[in-house]
């Protein structure tokens, strides 16, 4: 071994050169900033590159292929319509009949040789249960509706496997649903039209199910699983949906345990995009939302794959979610993928006997875009094992190389090694500390989401202190602690040796919890360890070992810079939208130091190498303060018409409330606002005073009435009761006011049992509250084969929910209620239990009342209000 080369680097710098020609210019450090931002451009601008859009025109030249166009002609009729809520007629009739249309004529045109198209409208009765940790509820549905149709072979007998594709028409109140989930439907419609043309037959059959109520519940998917002939074939499925306008689809579960899913996407799917990370992340309920993939893996028992179009989702469930937000480039793209994939998974051989192909979850993740790498978790045990002891390995060489090369032996090398772990942590822990103390006083005094449209502004506010902590750490080390025995660059290389071990023990620790996420470290682990060796290689020229680091960050930081960009463009939308009692500064800062330690934490210490380093810790120190500056004038507010628009809940409320003998005790009648972020009880009390009004907390009332006596959607609401407003108004006369009848009650008095028989009368959505007093316990109902444990108690009794929509069956609903006991307390003797039903008018706008309707259009033009009628009723029996 060359020991010359050795002492150039790591013998002491008053022995071989001055420490002026050993540091780099600070110039240097500029550059390598730039570079990392033009990495950081390129990745972005190959994540928004989508494929070119095809025509109609181009159906000749490009046979076989998915065509953008027509399925954008189908979006334009789809969300023509205005909003398709479940149980409207614009969803119920125009919808349904517009898609066993297009069905019909993609039927017409299939090749008559090889394929036979079958449809037809599921009208489904059933109910469901949905275990929430503190709200639980028991769905149930009525005459609800699904399109079904199916691919089989022209001739001989009918398939015993299906693959099955599955997406939502329904829309939530006032959207047009163009996006969510008018998308994937027009896809999936010109997917079927595409494998019916083809000249062969599958090995199995194709099913679609277009769902006619997944935004209440996840009802239509539930009403396929448990109530249709043809889903007892299925084995797997490709359900999707969206959470955004535009972008690429990122498929983010698959399986679960069946991860030869994984070898099919790998090896079909033309743009890949999914990663481990997304599943790890809406699995952990992350993401304020649910996808029919929960109802088919759980309740179906089947494995399948979940595609999503989330980027950017500003305008989901808004009025802006209209056909021209959606791109063709974005249509061709999920086209593309699906139309390849399920012409793979229908002649899959495993699709005979699926249950044989069980096995683990999977690490999977694409790069860049480009190709997918996948492997179980079983084997990535095996990898990230392995990897740490190779990187160990690896570190150890080194060290013992700096050994031979100067007068410090391996034990007093290894010493300096854990100091320099000590400062990297400590800079860590001071960066991570920083960077979540802003959150927290951001959200103290209320100026919480100025990144919400400015999203640069998390670089300066987060990513900064974090980089100035990581930066100076090193640096006063350097400055500081003396040592004649090791050169400056030497030095720095422990510092990223101790960052290599410091990921290496974070990656043991996700690998032993089970975390997959964990490939991230194993990614920055894997590349540093190969510069090492290459550097161990050439002996660590001087400067050119520098540079050999370098390249080898190259593919990570790219690669971290593409998590990134998803992560920011999934997750800042979704602070619009979350609960309005947390902090939406933590999370963020959270993501953006993650990205910071693993996009920078092999380039900071290289700060220490550079004269007059301070200057750039400086530099960065003045882009923090610039976003401090822009984040409290006007341009750091949240919110823009048309593009970000702030989100608003209002329910124009008539409650009534009834004494046990029937008479009624209290009528009134007000705006109750659910609240979407921080700043909802601002604009609202604003509103409200300039209309001679006040805007309130609930208080009392929630103790005063059962769920605080205001018609909640969903039991769910309840729990931003602290942070709801309510607005005293006048009661008001609707329609299809809620009717609820007591028919007959029969009470067996040996068993101490009284049963209570009902009708109810109301809209199509619904809900039922109820709560048995004190002594008497619910022990049988009709809405479902056993009674669910209770949601959140009120005043120490039980509280079962009952959600409830029908869909084109309106017919007054008859149900049962069977308790148990008598009252415990003398003031509610002769009480049974409370029950609470409420009416949701969630697309009548012709029921608004004139008062509401002028409170309403005093919003300025960037918020986006979701108003409408509900009406409550409250008896004691």
């Amino acid at each position: 071994m060359d020991m010359e080369s050795e002492a150039d680097l790591f013998e002491s710098a008053n022995q071989k050169r001055s420490k002026r020609d050993a540091q780099i210019s600070p110039w240097w450090l500029l550059g390598l900033s730039g570079a990392v931002a033009g990495v950081y451009f390129l990745v972005y601008w190959n994540w928004a590159a989508m494929p070119i859009a095809l025509r109609r025109a181009d159906e000749l030249t490009h046979p076989d292929r998915f065509i953008a166009e027509v399925a954008k002609q189908h979006l334009f009729e789809m969300s023509n319509v205005g909003p398709r809520v479940a149980g409207s007629y614009a969803n119920e009739i125009v919808t349904v009949q517009f898609l066993l249309r297009v069905i019909d004529e993609i039927a017409a045109e299939a090749n008559p040789a090889a394929h036979r198209v079958e449809v037809e409208v599921q009208r489904a009765y059933g109910d469901m249960y949905l275990d929430y940790e503190k709200y639980p509820q028991t769905s149930v549905y009525q005459g609800i509706q699904n399109v079904v149709a199916r691919i089989v072979p022209a001739q001989g007998s009918e398939p015993d496997n299906y693959l099955m594709l599955s997406s939502h028409f329904d829309s939530v109140p006032q959207s047009p649903g163009a996006g969510d989930d008018g998308t994937m439907s027009v896809i999936m419609l010109e997917v079927m039209r595409q494998l019916t043309q083809s000249k062969r037959s599958y090995e199995h059959g194709l099913v679609f199910v277009f769902n006619g109520c997944e935004e209440n519940t996840l009802q239509g998917s539930h009403a396929f699983v448990a109530h249709h002939r043809w889903f007892a074939k299925v084995r797997t499925f490709i359900n999707m949906d969206v959470a955004a306008n535009g972008g690429r689809d990122i498929m983010f579960q698959a399986g679960p345990k069946y991860s030869f899913l994984m070898e099919y996407y790998r090896d079909h799917v033309p743009h890949p995009y999914c990663t481990a990370v997304a599943e790890e992340l809406f699995q952990a309920d992350l993401v304020p939302s649910e996808t029919d993939y929960l109802i088919y893996s759980t309740v179906g028992n089947i494995p399948g794959m979940d595609f999503a179009h989330s980027t950017w989702g500003y305008l989901y469930h808004t009025a802006y979610d209209a056909y021209d937000t959606i791109p063709n480039t974005t249509l061709q793209h999920t086209g593309d993928n699906v139309l390849a994939l399920a012409k793979a998974l229908a002649n899959a051989p495993e699709l005979y006997d699926i249950r044989e192909h069980e096995g683990s979850k999977a690490v999977f993740f694409d790069f860049l875009n480009w190709f997918l790498v996948y492997y179980p978790l079983w084997a990535s045990i095996i990898l990230n094992v392995g990897l740490v002891v190779v990187a160990l390995c690896a570190i150890g060489l080194s060290v013992w190389m700096m050994a031979r090369s100067t007068s410090l032996t391996v034990g007093q090398l290894l010493l300096q090694g854990l100091t320099s772990m000590g400062v990297v942590l400590l800079s860590l822990i001071v960066g991570i500390g920083l960077s979540l103390a802003l959150a927290l006083i951001l959200n103290a005094v209320d100026s919480t989401m100025s990144w919400f449209t400015q999203t640069w502004l998390i670089f300066g506010l987060y990513v900064c202190p974090f980089l100035i902590a990581t930066c100076t750490g090193p640096l006063l080390y350097m400055h500081f602690v003396k040592n004649d025995h090791l050169s400056l660059h030497a030095r720095v290389l422990l510092l990223l040796h101790a960052t290599c071990v410091l990921y290496a023990l974070i990656l043991v620790v996700l690998t032993a919890m089970s975390i997959r996420s964990g490939y991230l470290f194993t990614m920055a682990i894997l590349f540093y360890t190969v510069t090492t060796l290459v550097n161990v290689s050439i002996k660590y020229a001087p400067f050119a070992w520098l540079y050999v680091h370098l390249a080898g960050q190259i593919a990570p930081i790219a690669y971290f810079s593409s998590v990134s960009l998803t992560a920011f463009a999934t997750f800042i939308p979704m602070q619009g939208r979350g609960n309005a009692g947390a902090n939406p500064e933590l999370l963020i800062a959270l993501f953006a130091v993650l990205v910071g330690l693993l996009v920078a934490g092999f380039l900071t210490p290289l700060v220490a190498l550079a004269r007059k380093a301070y200057l750039y810790v400086a530099l960065v120190a003045v882009f923090f303060v610039v976003s401090i500056i822009v984040m409290v004038t006007s341009a750091g507010f949240p919110f823009r018409a048309h593009t970000s628009p702030q989100r608003f809940y209002i329910y124009h409320c008539t409650r009534e409330f009834y004494h046990q003998n029937g008479t009624l005790r209290r009528l009134e009648g007000g705006y109750y606002v659910h609240p979407q972020d921080r700043y909802t009880g601002d604009l609202i009390r604003e509103l409200a005073v300039k209309s001679d009004l006040s805007a309130v907390p609930l208080g009392d009332e929630c103790n005063k009435e059962l769920y605080c006596g205001i018609p909640f959607y969903q039991n769910t609401q309840h729990g931003q009761r602290e942070n709801g407003l309510w607005i005293q108004g006048n009661p008001f006369t609707l329609p299809e006011a809620i009717d609820l009848q007591l028919v007959d009650s029969q009470r067996d008095p040996e068993l101490n049992l009284t049963t209570f028989f009902f009708t109810a009368k109301g809209t199509d959505h619904m809900s039922f509250y109820v709560s048995p007093v004190e002594g008497v316990k619910l022990v049988g109902w009709s809405f479902s084969k056993t009674i669910p444990r209770s949601g959140l108690a009120w005043n120490g009794q039980e509280v079962h929910f009952v959600n409830f929509v029908h869909g084109i069956d309106d017919r007054p609903h008859e149900f049962y209620l069977t308790v148990h006991g008598t009252a415990s307390k003398a003031a509610e003797a002769g009480w049974s239990f409370y029950l609470n039903i409420v009416a949701q008018y969630m697309h009548h706008e012709q029921y608004r009342a004139s008062e509401f309707q002028q409170f309403v259009d005093q919003f300025p033009d960037y918020a986006h209000v979701v108003a409408y009628p509900a009406h409550l009723v409250s008896r004691i029996y």
